[in-house]
């Protein structure tokens, strides 16, 4: 009896672990090949459409040591198991803040103890990206600047929150470049006036390191006309600095004692071509829509998702807020015309309030509304501004996704166009009296601040959303090379063929078209994902732009 129950024993151990070794077999079948055939997609893909150009970066580290045959096993291991990439997002954040709260929270973050100081970097541990990490969502860009792209990161089944030439939309100068080239562009192709009416995107803007902008900028400044409407009217100009400048430093409201000293520093034009700064003159909004007698500025959050094919989605919620100071044309007061977040947190931390202390009690419902924009139908309903009941689908959000379209097409031309590469944005838009509407400005990595619980919950949820987003095109890209490599892998080991045997015309269009961002394969963004699609290449004549531009327009 003894013997018998030995001998069971024996057989069961026997059978786990002959099924155990069949199991394993199985799973890592074609092992080799499917490691040749990962290692050329990275090298192909990589060379054939991720091209960094010249742009820098000041940041000179992220705390992780690169790994030059990273890639080759991160993608090995994931496409063999497929969990990691189908079920689960791996990530990581180094810098503190909301984002990082909610990633740590809803996901698997692959380095904790990651932080990021920017001095004494040489002291801090050297982290090294694992193998299961799918969507980084690092702060700073250096995974593209400091790495080999397709070998120590950025690799086949990683979907990376951030675009190198993120800055010909968030910078200033570059942002009206592109207007101007745009624009100029459609006239000499012959588009009417109401196409080029619909593409503008931001109010007239004078280009002071442009010469002839700037001389026919000064020319005004010094004509009677000019005159005249500031006596009537009050500023007509701002002027922002270029580059990375946000959060409402280098802007200045011309005043008298502004334009002079701009006057002064450019001899009235007479250094035009000379002077380099990147500074821009842009028409000051004098008639803005108002709640409680102060201005109001809103922000819009919106992803470009993809760039291999341009894939853009809009957030619903949207931040509204309002300057700190009564308006008044005249007024000399900056807080009266600029109402950014950093000028308002500024002027209220020199008058001794806490209200910006990340206090999740205070009350900043004066400062900052957080509309999915219904209230401010409502009020210009009741105001007589407007007749529509359905004004924000029928004009407002219209009118938001055609500019973002705008701004975009105006830039595209200078994008990496890789579908590993995504930015997270927020365009900045005033509304005047009349219900006219203007991006004022770009800006990538946009603050998410915790001022109050409603706010930091919003922006919780809108992170998880972009994770949504972003898991959603890995995944169906995921999905379309796992059969394409397990195709090859077998051919490759049945025939005894070599990889490049198979690497035919057809093969490769495959590849190209596989690694084009789409959503197939059955996964869908949930319902009660906030973003809206703005713009996709993929759908066939207007239909990619929500039909908002016009076929003769294109």
């Amino acid at each position: 009896m003894f013997g018998n129950v030995i001998f069971l024993i024996v057989s069961v151990l026997s059978l786990l672990l002959t099924y155990n070794f069949m199991r394993t077999s199985l799973t890592y079948k074609n092992k080799q090949e499917v490691d040749q055939i990962l290692s050329y997609l990275n090298k192909y893909l990589t060379q054939t459409y991720f091209a960094p150009g010249a742009t820098k970066t000041q940041y000179n580290s992220i705390l992780v040591k690169p790994e030059i045959d990273y890639c080759k096993r991160s993608d090995l291991y994931k496409f063999y198991h497929p969990d990691i990439v189908m079920k689960d997002t791996y990530t990581f954040r180094e810098a503190r803040g909301v984002i990082r709260e909610t990633l740590r929270s809803s996901y698997y973050d692959c380095i904790p103890q990651m932080t990021y100081k920017l001095k004494n970097t040489q002291y801090l541990p050297r982290h090294v990206l694992p193998i299961q990490l799918t969507v980084p969502f690092t702060y700073y860009d250096q995974l593209v600047h400091k790495f080999q792209v397709g070998q120590e990161s950025l690799c086949l089944f990683q979907k990376y929150n951030h675009l190198v030439t993120r800055h010909v939309l968030s910078h200033k100068d570059n942002l009206m470049n592109n207007q101007y080239q745009y624009l100029d562009t459609m006239r000499k192709s012959g588009l009417d006036q109401d196409c080029i009416n619909n593409a503008t995107f931001i109010p007239k803007t004078y280009r002071l390191f442009n010469k002839l902008d700037c001389e026919e900028f000064f020319s005004y400044l010094d004509s009677a006309e000019y005159k005249t409407l500031i006596e009537r009217d009050g500023p007509q100009f701002i002027t922002k600095v270029g580059l990375e400048v946000h959060r409402g430093r280098g802007i200045k409201v011309l005043f008298p004692d502004e334009t002079k000293f701009l006057q002064d520093t450019y001899k009235h034009g007479k250094r035009c071509g000379i002077d380099r700064s990147l500074l821009v003159a842009q028409k000051y909004i004098g008639n803005p829509l108002l709640f409680n007698d102060h201005k109001i500025e809103f922000r819009v959050y919106w992803v470009l998702a993809s760039t291999n094919p341009i894939i853009a989605y809009a957030y619903d919620k949207t931040l509204i807020r309002r300057c700190i100071s009564p308006f008044d044309k005249f007024s000399l007061d900056k807080e009266a015309h600029v109402c950014n977040t950093a000028i308002v947190q500024s002027t209220l931390q020199k008058k001794g309030s806490n209200l910006f202390m990340n206090d999740e009690n205070s009350d900043e419902s004066e400062l900052y509304i957080d509309w999915k924009l219904d209230y401010l139908q409502d009020l210009l309903l009741k105001q007589g501004k407007i007749k529509d009941n359905k004004w924000l689908q029928n004009y407002l959000h219209p009118t938001i996704d055609r500019m973002i379209i705008h701004a975009i097409r105006s830039a595209q031309q200078k994008f990496n166009r890789d579908s590993r590469l995504a930015e997270f944005f927020a365009a900045d838009f005033i509304l005047t009296d009349d219900l006219q509407i203007y991006i004022m400005e770009m800006n990538y990595n946009p603050q998410t601040l915790k001022t109050t619980l409603a706010r930091q919950k919003q922006h919780a949820k809108m992170t998880q959303d972009m994770i949504e987003i972003q898991n959603a095109y890995l995944r169906s890209k995921y999905l379309r090379f796992q059969k394409m490599i397990s195709r090859l892998a077998t051919k490759m080991n049945k025939e005894k063929r070599p990889l490049d045997s198979l690497l035919t015309n057809k093969t490769i269009e495959e590849i190209n078209d596989a690694y084009v961002d789409k959503l197939d394969q059955g996964i869908k963004i949930s319902e009660d994902n906030l973003f809206r699609l703005v713009m996709d290449e993929n759908l066939p004549g207007t239909k990619q732009y929500k039909d908002l531009i016009q076929q003769k327009c294109i």
